[in-house]
């Protein structure tokens, strides 16, 4: 059986992921910058605002649960 995994996301990374990122936290309201594929001091600063509004440790790190915490809120 496959297994679905994630990539983690930390500042210095960079590509579509961080694309996707940056769009999902524009959703969600905690990012208005560009979506520019590059996982910035900005970006990390909207990922921890939005890992403190839903009572997660915010480290600006996007593992697994934060992305599955992202997801849920964009899709209700």
């Amino acid at each position: 059986m496959a297994r679905n995994t994630f990539v983690t996301l930390q500042e210095g990374s960079t590509g579509d992921a961080v694309v996707n990122l940056q769009e999902c936290l524009k959703t969600v309201g905690v990012y208005s910058c560009k979506s520019n594929g590059v996982f910035d001091e900005r970006t990390k600063a909207a990922v921890i605002k939005f890992q403190k509004n839903n009572a997660m440790t915010a480290d600006g790190i996007v593992r697994g649960a934060t992305m599955s915490a992202l997801v849920r809120c964009w899709w209700y």
